[in-house]
């Protein structure tokens, strides 16, 4: 054989030493054939799919040659004992890539690097298809055809041999010096030499190994596309949120190709920068992966990302600093103590060898005391440029350094010395009385502030008061008076307190500003509720004429302060205050404060008494809630009235309310109700399953109630049925009549499937669709055996009648192919009995030559049986079922049942072969 034929026809030009440093090549010499070139070519693009035509294209235009006879000589080393290589079924990489690379990177010439150059810059320029469909179409990218030439294999295979290269250029002795690195930085600047967003959301998988790469060049071209005029970061930010269930994120791998540079030192202020600029773009999202919480991660100081010397870390952040303020702002929150303790980590450099083998991740007490003085002392510092930063710096104040603790406090006090920013004043005035009020009801815990200090807190908040009642009441009318408290206990007495000081500051706004502003100051918190019911507390009054015109109001503040005042005034002066204030008041403006009251027998007694006719409009606006109901007979009151004005929905919630409580309930108040539901206007977001779940299963158990109603609710609610996730609801009337009225099944098989008859397919109408949908669903979820009675006992003589009645009808409609495998995935519902884990009679069923159809169905309906479940990499469950499967077999085969014995047998088969595949695909290598 001619040894000059050699696998790549490539020129090798002599251009290095000319040393092999590396390994001994000779075992790559068969028969005197030196296959050392083609496995160093191999190396370069480091794995491969050779089922996908791209990837064989690729590798043909490196290797100069047909890739069938290439193949064969990695198939020749492959087969060697102590092969680097590794296929598994077409796909090809390498067991140690880097130690293959320097036993043959000799072999390797500047005219190989230039192709592995060239190639690799086309193939990683090459957008991905996915990204013509729409944001919500990519999941299904590879339905609509939209996917690359080539595999992700492949590209990551070259982008890694890229890496290579270029980080391990002393090796290539027969190429021109450092050829290796200007390969790879040629590739980074041709690749992202366009700046689209698309490029960008293409290459996220390979960007890590690109910047690895070529670390500076990578750098500059993402600075290059941040400043660019069409903003292809922000196009990326804005895909986050949109196709998918959460959407999809593009910058993942921008993010950690930054994070593996920040390991070096020298990377560390551009990378941060790079991160900075890149959060100044970030809109925010659900995603974790964010360009601040990667430079968080990077300066975290109980476990730094990066080998950099504090110096340089703390340069590196003012670098940060001055370039993009308000990131380094909340960055620097974040890097006090307690704020955040954990991370996942950061991205770590593969080829690149930024961190050093002895590197001690972890600082030391002294280095983290360091740090922490450090980053306290920027805290004052950069609060003290921007008053808006002031806010969170109270926030964080008991977490600063005990040295620079009062150095906040002289901030916080020189700034109330300034005449203007009131509100702000107001709000850093609530936010010290929040942190001293929250240090001093848990000042027995471990994380709270020496009391000292927290008068501190106090002494500056009384600096920050306001002095208008309209400015520092707010506070007083927040969400939540937990909040209020000061102590840790009492809360009855704390409660008492609170009210007493929110009615003193309403009584103060409305001797200097009346009604009005009460209204204005309303307006302006959180709780307007509240405020109505101080004003009762404190006996003013809201005129009759004001109150009218509130009750109108569309401003939702005024009409929480209307709700509160006159539920206190109902509660404090009752029915008499009630019926005086509606008294000469149009139908329109009764309703509207009747509305405002409880949903409970007072009301309607007062509502009866000033309507001649039935309240149609309070019945049909009332807010529902019977919680609020002394009886049973005031809820089914509710009801009667509820349904009168078309609000089933709200009644089912009454009539649930009954069932929880008595334990029964009027079935036919429930049925009425369901059945009206069908076809309510009433907001259908308000029904409750639960609920109904409830209250069917009660008609199911209840004797009395007639079979034919509860066929028409099951019915129409058995999409509904069918979603319980605990499956404690079915279909019971309509699974026993598919069971016991062949003619019934039959009917429901011709609603749910086209008869093999009928050659093209009718455009069905939306009553129809709806028709099919349903009888599709009660087929789908049937688990009730034909033949089984009452008692559960099987009767063989009624399950024939019941098959043949069905055979001859669905035969003459064309729907028996249909009907054989519904039938068979019934009969795996079969019950059991002492001595056989299925019934003798339906085995022999299940045997007979012409029910290849039920079999089949019978089979699917056991793969099916398992639903979702969790992957063992070890395929234990499979292997169980395959040898449970393979017993019975055995068993169904000793009596002479042998076609259904087949079945079951292919059946175990199917979960061995499945079983054989999970232990395969998980004990695969995961890289190349």
């Amino acid at each position: 054989m001619d040894n000059s034929n050699r696998g790549s026809s490539v020129s090798q030009k002599h251009t290095g030493t000319g040393h092999n440093v590396a390994g001994d090549l000779t075992i790559y010499n068969i028969d005197n054939v030196d296959l050392a070139t083609e496995l160093a070519v191999a190396v370069l693009v480091g794995c491969w799919d050779e089922k996908n035509d791209g990837d064989i294209k690729v590798i043909t235009s490196l290797i100069d040659e047909p890739y069938e006879s290439w193949i064969k000589k990695l198939r020749i080393i492959e087969g060697m004992q102590d092969s680097p290589l590794i296929h598994e079924r077409g796909s090809w990489s390498f067991k140690d890539r880097i130690q293959a690379f320097q036993t043959v990177s000799s072999r390797l010439f500047d005219d190989h690097l230039d192709l592995f150059q060239a190639i690799a810059t086309s193939i990683f320029k090459t957008i991905d298809p996915q990204f013509e469909l729409a944001p919500e179409e990519r999941y299904a990218a590879v339905i609509y055809g939209k996917v690359l030439p080539h595999s992700q294999l492949i590209r990551k295979g070259l982008s890694e041999g890229l890496a290579l290269v270029a980080t391990k250029q002393e090796l290539l002795t027969n190429c021109s010096k450092y050829k290796g690195q200007y390969c790879a930085s040629s590739v980074v600047k041709e690749v992202f030499s366009t700046s689209n967003w698309q490029l960008w959301a293409s290459t996220q998988n390979i960007q890590i190994m690109l910047a690895e790469s070529a670390p500076d060049d990578f750098i500059d071209e993402v600075e290059r596309a941040i400043s660019h005029k069409d903003k292809p970061f922000d196009s990326l930010f804005a895909q986050e949120g949109v196709g998918g269930i959460l959407g999809r994120n593009y910058l993942t791998g921008l993010l950690w190709a930054i994070e593996g540079l920040a390991w070096a030192p020298e990377y560390l202020s551009r990378s941060l920068v790079i991160l900075g600029e890149l959060d100044s773009h970030d809109p925010g999202g659900n995603w974790a992966n964010r360009p601040l919480n990667s430079i968080i991660n990077i300066l975290l100081p109980r476990l730094p990302h990066t080998t950099a010397s504090i110096d340089r870390r703390i340069a590196a952040f003012k670098a940060l600093e001055r370039e993009y303020p308000d990131t380094a702002w909340r960055v620097l929150v974040q890097l006090l103590p307690r704020n955040m303790e954990t991370t996942f980590g950061t991205h770590v450099p593969t080829f690149r060898k930024f961190i050093p083998n002895d590197f001690d991740k972890e600082p030391s007490n002294d280095e983290y005391k360091a740090q922490i003085e450090i980053y306290s002392q920027l805290t004052i510092d950069l609060a003290s440029k921007s008053s808006s930063r002031l806010i969170s710096l109270v926030e964080n104040i008991e977490k600063l350094s005990a040295f620079k603790f009062d150095d906040a406090i002289k901030l916080l006090s020189d700034f109330s010395k300034k005449p203007d920013s009131d509100e702000l004043k107001l709000e850093l005035w609530e936010k010290c009385l929040e942190v001293y009020n929250k240090h001093k009801k848990f000042s027995d815990a471990w994380w709270a502030m020496q009391p000292e200090q927290n008068e501190k807190i106090k002494d500056v908040s009384t600096d920050l008061k306001p002095e208008e009642p309209m400015l520092y009441s707010k506070r007083l009318f927040g969400q939540r008076s937990y909040n209020l408290f000061d102590e840790n206990g009492d809360w009855k007495a704390q409660e008492e307190r609170l009210a007493k000081e929110r009615g003193q500051s309403i009584f103060e706004i409305h001797a200097v500003n009346g009604i009005e502003g009460i209204l204005e100051f309303s307006r302006g918190i959180e709780r307007p509720d509240i405020v109505g019911n101080s004003l009762v507390a404190e006996s003013l009054e809201i005129p009759l004429d004001t109150l009218k015109k509130l009750l109108l109001s569309d401003i939702k503040e005024e009409h929480s302060l209307t709700s509160g005042y006159v539920r206190a005034k109902n509660y404090k002066e009752g029915s008499s205050w009630v019926l005086n204030a509606v008294d000469n008041w149009n139908v329109q403006d009764k309703v509207e404060l009747f509305l405002l009251l409880p949903f409970n027998k007072e009301t309607w007694d007062m509502l009866n008494a000033s309507f001649d006719d039935f309240p149609y409009e309070y019945w049909k606006n009332t807010i529902v809630n019977p919680y609020y109901c002394d009886s049973t007979e005031d809820i089914y009151f509710a009801v009667d009235c509820l349904i009168k004005v078309d609000r089933p929905i709200s009644a089912i919630d009454c009539l649930s309310r009954i069932l929880h409580n008595d334990k029964v309930v009027d079935s036919s108040k429930v049925a009425v109700a369901l059945l009206q539901s069908i076809k309510t206007t009433e907001d259908v977001k308000l029904f409750d399953i639960d609920s109904f779940n409830k209250l069917v299963s009660y008609l199911q158990n209840d004797d009395t109630f007639s079979d034919d109603d509860l066929a028409k609710i099951e019915w129409a609610y058995l999409s509904i049925i069918n979603r319980d996730i605990n499956g404690s609801l079915q279909p019971q009337v309509l699974e026993n009549k598919l069971a016991n009225e062949p003619s019934f099944f039959c009917e429901i098989i011709r609603y749910a499937y086209r008869s093999n008859f009928q050659k093209e397919k009718n455009e069905l109408s939306e009553s129809e669709k709806n028709l099919a949908k349903n009888s599709y669903y009660l087929l789908d979820k049937w688990s009730k055996v034909p033949g089984i009675g009452v008692e559960g006992k099987f009767d063989v003589n009624a399950f024939n009648n019941w098959f043949n009645s069905v055979q001859t009808e669905c035969e003459e409609s064309g729907h028996l192919e249909i009907a054989y495998q519904i039938i068979g995935r019934i009969l795996i519902f079969s019950p059991s009995n002492d001595q056989n884990w299925i019934l003798p009679e339906l085995v022999e069923f299940l045997n007979r030559r012409e029910l290849e159809e039920v079999r089949t169905g019978y089979k699917i309906a056991i793969r099916n049986s398992r639903g979702v479940h969790w992957v063992d990499p070890e395929g234990k469950p499979e292997l169980e079922l395959a040898q449970k499967y393979r017993i019975k077999s055995d068993e169904i085969e000793l009596l002479g049942f042998h076609r259904f014995a087949r079945t079951l047998r292919e059946l175990a088969n199917e979960y061995q072969a499945e079983a054989e595949s999970i232990i395969e695909q998980h004990s695969k290598k995961n890289g190349c």
